[in-house]
């Protein structure tokens, strides 16, 4: 009995090991790194899935506050807007993104974006 009990420990374990980190089914809530979260959304945006590209971008700023690819997925937020054709809310998030990262070489080319989106409107 006592070895049955071991090895299914062991089998659980083993299990749960080869599963962590692996991307999450719906509903399943495993932590992923920032590089992952983002090259996961550049492929979602690249198969023009904008919506599950702006979830994993958001996913990625809430999880990895302090991560070196934030002020791209804020970027990258607003140009999954503009491809989807939701000009107001592209024009929102490149603003956000110039008001929280002014010192990014990316704010003259989103200012740029800014204009030509107000022009259209």
């Amino acid at each position: 009995m006592l070895r049955v009990t071991m090895y299914t420990v062991v089998l659980f374990v083993a299990l749960l090991s080869c599963s962590y980190g692996q991307t999450p089914a719906s509903g399943n809530n495993v932590r992923q790194s920032d590089a992952a979260l983002f090259t996961q959304a550049m492929k979602a945006i690249k198969n023009s899935n904008y919506s599950e590209a702006r979830t994993l971008l958001k996913t990625l700023i809430t999880s990895h506050p302090d991560s070196d690819y934030v002020p791209q997925a804020k970027l990258s937020i607003g140009d999954a807007w503009y491809a989807e054709g939701n000009l107001k809310r592209a024009e929102v998030e490149y603003q956000d993104f110039v008001t929280f990262f002014p010192n990014r070489p990316e704010v003259a080319e989103t200012k740029l974006k800014v204009e030509s989106i107000q022009k259209r409107q």
